[in-house]
């Protein structure tokens, strides 16, 4: 399995994200408060790809489709073994099928059915990406789509992006309050505002192999949160 790069953006002060503005209150009890929104991305080198093929035939009996859709798809899953991916990473379970219509004189007139089966794949080394590509193009597979680079593990990614929001959040609070001649007490709230949120990223990373045009990028993994502080003068 290739190993996940990590590179740690903090949206601080000045940042291109964005954030909520800071808000002053008072309670009944005189407590002087501060609550600021706190945000943060960690970008990781994704080290799953995931693709899905599409085996599709046509023609008047169920029968004689689901023998050559069987054949075709065991073809294409003993291609993609032969590079070294487990049976745990297929699933080819998905079978669809529909009535096939063609329009006649006007009529639209049943001509038999169309039978259809999705084979997802999961690569765990991504340098084969190209090697296995070919491979299942040369099955005469119906079409290919349904392409994500993933990083397998993103709760360690998360739980960074998070601590670094937490901090993120203290440093505008304590920045304000300064400005207003004041000092951050005890936090009062926390509330987390994310989830896991993994999105690509468009710049490309160069850490694939040097015989390889297929680049995975990057993904950002996203954390918000929300901080209320006592306010002490």
């Amino acid at each position: 399995m290739n190993k996940v790069f990590t590179i740690i953006t903090l949206c601080g002060l000045g940042a291109v994200l964005s954030f909520s503005s800071a808000t002053f209150a008072k309670t009944d009890e005189q407590v002087h408060q501060i609550s600021v929104s706190g945000q943060a991305n960690v970008a990781s080198v994704p080290d799953l790809f995931q693709f899905s093929v599409y085996v599709e035939e046509q023609g008047e009996r169920v029968q004689d489709l689901n023998s050559v859709v069987a054949d075709k798809t065991q073809t294409i899953i003993s291609s993609v073994l032969a590079f070294g991916v487990e049976k745990k990473d297929i699933q080819s379970m998905r079978v669809q099928l529909n009535p096939w219509y063609e329009h006649s004189n006007n009529q639209r007139v049943q001509k038999g059915f169309k039978l259809s089966r999705e084979i997802n794949f999961t690569l765990r080394d991504i340098e084969l990406y190209d090697q296995v590509i070919d491979a299942v193009l040369s099955t005469g597979a119906s079409r290919i789509d349904g392409f994500n680079y993933v990083v397998e593990d993103p709760q360690p990614q998360y739980l960074a992006a998070l601590e670094l929001a937490l901090k993120d959040a203290k440093l505008r609070a304590t920045r304000m309050a300064n400005t207003l001649g004041a000092k951050l007490g005890k936090v009062i709230t926390i509330n987390e505002n994310s989830g896991y949120s993994p999105m690509p990223r468009g710049r490309e990373v160069m850490m694939m192999s040097k015989s390889s045009d297929s680049l995975p990028g990057q993904i950002n993994t996203g954390a918000q949160v929300s901080v209320t502080f006592e306010l002490v003068e």
